[in-house]
């Protein structure tokens, strides 16, 4: 009851920010990529549950699916394939690729709200938590939290979790992202938030969870981040309406120090989703103007030019780039589409009346 609870004191405006970015293939080697399975978590606010799909070889969304809590994420990793059931429910559970059925749950704290994967080692993986102030490393082979490593030293506000929301590895490093706004609980059962402290990247040892040092960020409430020709770059979001708080920035690692690449005026507003082309330097941004209206853009990193690309208005199922073979998929709020050498496409569903779009993820 009390994880239900939790639901009536978040916004409308909470959960349709949900939209994030996959990270599975985000690394920036040389490694080269094999052809991935691609996964679409569907679900919307009044739905009951969401519902797991895939892009089936015949290029359509599955008519097959598996239905897990309307407010989850899907994550690559490894060859695996992570759900993380969020505020209300706050599970971690792993789905077979070979079969799309499940193989364990693991019931996690209460508010824990789980964001994202990462790989640990081959036997583990470290998962972010939002809504309290600990991350935990857990076992693939049963879900078993094997480590938990406190983050209450970044509140912001004493008891209030400093909101970590993404993470990325290079090398032996964990890169961890964290939000550092807090709310003040209202008579009308919303909250009133505050987004003027600017983010904070912190970065551990991959092994352990040890604290290495923090990077102050540039602008606020983070969305998201990612790797690309070798540099690390944040998107944010701001308070959704100040320029001033929001755009893209580059964290020099050598230096500790960030700076902003694209400001918030020249990207014409905040950052919902990114996705990088790390190759190429360029990333795939959906672009919060305002309620009802989430625009897609390609920013060329090194030249800090900012391309529109036209064809979907409202990106709330989020963005995934496949490496492998330059592909972009995107969740519009009516459907999936993908998006190469310049050319956009509608993924047609092997049934009619699919939820939309909530989050994809790449899985090889």
């Amino acid at each position: 009851m009390k994880k239900l609870l939790t639901l009536l004191a978040g916004s409308t405006l909470a959960f349709y920010m949900q939209g994030c970015s996959d990270n599975a293939t985000s690394a920036d080697d040389d490694t080269p990529l094999s052809k991935g399975s691609v996964y679409v978590y569907t679900s919307e606010w009044t739905a009951k549950s969401g519902e797991l799909r895939w892009i089936d070889e015949d290029g359509k969304l599955s008519k097959k699916s598996v239905e897990f809590y309307q407010d989850s994420k899907i994550v690559g990793v490894d060859g695996n394939l992570f759900v993380l059931e969020g505020s209300g429910t706050d599970n971690l559970i792993l789905v077979d690729p070979s079969t799309n059925e499940k193989k364990w749950e693991k019931s996690l704290e209460d508010l824990a709200n789980p964001k994202d994967v990462v790989k640990a080692n081959k036997d583990e993986v470290w998962v972010a938590l939002e809504g309290v102030s600990n991350f935990i490393k857990v076992a693939v082979k049963d879900g078993k939290i094997v480590k938990t490593v406190k983050t209450d030293g970044f509140e912001v506000k004493k008891g209030q979790s400093p909101h970590l929301v993404d993470f990325e590895t290079r090398n032996d490093t964990l890169f961890g992202l964290f939000q550092r706004y807090t709310s003040t609980p209202s008579d009308d059962g919303y909250s009133k938030m505050d987004y003027s402290t600017p983010g904070l990247l912190a970065m551990y040892k991959l092994e352990d969870g040890s604290l290495l040092d923090t990077v102050q960020l540039v602008k606020n409430n983070p969305q998201v981040m990612g790797f690309a020709k070798g540099k690390l770059y944040v998107g944010s979001v701001g308070d959704y309406a100040t320029a001033d708080m929001y755009g893209i920035e580059v964290v020099d690692l050598a230096k500790k120090k960030s700076s902003a690449v694209v400001d918030g005026k020249s990207l014409g507003g905040g950052v919902y989703a990114m996705a990088f082309d790390s190759k190429d330097g360029l990333a795939y941004v959906a672009v919060y103007e305002g309620w009802g209206k989430i625009t897609l853009a390609e920013v060329d990193l090194n030249e800090k030019k900012v391309k529109a690309i036209k064809g979907v208005s409202n990106i709330t199922g989020s963005l995934a780039y496949d490496e492998a073979d330059g592909v972009l998929y995107i969740g519009n709020d009516d459907a999936v589409y993908t998006y190469e050498d310049d050319k956009l496409n509608k993924v047609e569903s092997a049934v009619k009346d699919v939820l939309p779009p909530y989050n994809i993820t790449i899985v090889r």
